[in-house]
């Protein structure tokens, strides 16, 4: 990394989200995988990973609401196919 570089987040032995100061793209390291990123394409990835967390929410609330209940089967509202 360059002098003015700039991490945007870390999680130790996991992977970082940083601003090389030079190249003015954003890179982003989980273990082995590096991945280089316009800013905008980082914003986008950004709302992806959003929008997953919270449907990956609404899954786990409602597995564990059928455990809870002893249901099993269909899935929430626009995630039956997974």
């Amino acid at each position: 990394m360059e002098a003015d570089a700039y991490v945007l987040a870390e999680i130790p032995g996991f992977g970082r989200i940083y601003d090389c100061g030079g190249c003015g793209n954003l890179h982003l390291s989980v273990g082995p995988v590096s991945v280089t990123l316009t800013r905008e394409a980082y914003l986008q990835l950004a709302a992806l990973m959003n929008s997953s967390a919270a449907q990956f929410e609404v899954l786990l609330e409602a597995e564990s609401r059928r455990r809870r209940e002893g249901v099993q089967g269909s899935m929430p509202p626009g995630l039956e196919g997974l």
